[in-house]
């Protein structure tokens, strides 16, 4: 069992085991803005029980900017359901969901996931009015800064 803990900038950092000989550590950051008030889990999965320099700075510029990549993930996400309304199996009672605006759309409870020494990095809403998003949310997946595709997860393995 790990017990480990790093100081970063933002907060203090908590090492535990992770499925798959990964190593999982985690915060809670509390934000208060247009989209989400609360707090948000950061978890950064790595194959060792150390994080780079890199990775603690990539969390960093992501949680300075959280209103903005939840304002860019949101959009991105309304759009894509949206424009394949299909493929995410979207009902004639959710495509009233599509019309909201980005601050009322119905997706709720964010994370942050990041990948040791990746540019991809995950923003999940563990919750959703859309029946894709039970039970286990949805992910928009970005690369760097930019919003490269949406996950429906809702027939995704239990870990």
């Amino acid at each position: 069992m790990v017990n480990k803990t790093l100081k970063a900038n933002f907060g203090a950092l908590e090492c535990t085991e992770g499925p798959e000989e990964t190593f999982v550590w985690s915060i809670r950051i509390a934000v208060n803005n247009r989209f989400f008030e609360g707090e948000i889990p950061l978890y950064i999965l790595t194959k060792t029980e150390d994080l780079s320099v890199n990775i603690t700075g990539r969390a960093e510029a992501i949680l300075d900017n959280m209103e903005n990549y939840l304002e860019t993930g949101i959009s991105f996400l309304k759009k894509t359901l949206t424009e394949q309304a299909y493929d995410f199996k979207i009902t004639e009672q959710e495509e009233e969901y599509l019309d909201k605006e980005i601050e009322e759309f119905p997706v709720d409870l964010p994370e942050i996931i990041l990948y040791d020494e990746e540019e991809e990095w995950v923003l999940r809403f563990a919750v959703g009015l859309f029946s894709i998003c039970d039970p286990y949310g949805i992910n928009i997946n970005f690369s760097l800064d930019k919003p490269i595709s949406v996950d429906n997860l809702e027939d995704s393995p239990e870990i």
